[in-house]
């Protein structure tokens, strides 16, 4: 898995490439730690459109992050999944706890 990150303003973007598995817990971790601790943040923005793949460790990861992200008061958004990933979302029902957009 690839990750890409930038901050703009109030917002962080965090773009996410390949199959996201336990194995990217290391990189996603270090990634979205640096995000939250790099200033006041409104949201972070997870660009999955390049996700092929997610397994039940990367949904635990995410929620792990939601939770971090919610003491700071930081909303995640989960942007532009595929099909497929997209269809695992509304599968675990994530569209209740994050605002999933296009």
């Amino acid at each position: 898995m690839n990750f890409t990150s930038r901050i703009e303003g109030l917002t962080a973007t965090i773009g996410l490439e390949g199959r996201f598995t336990f194995e990217a817990h290391p990189g996603f971790k270090a990634c979205t730690r640096e995000a939250l601790e790099s200033g006041p943040l409104e949201r972070i923005i997870l660009d999955m459109e390049k996700v092929t793949y997610l397994d039940a460790s990367s949904l635990g990861m995410i929620l792990l992050l939601r939770e971090s992200a919610e003491a700071r008061q930081v909303a995640i958004i989960l942007r532009r999944p595929s099909p497929a990933v997209m269809n695992l979302l509304e599968v675990v029902r994530f569209e209740r706890l994050f605002q999933i957009t296009d």
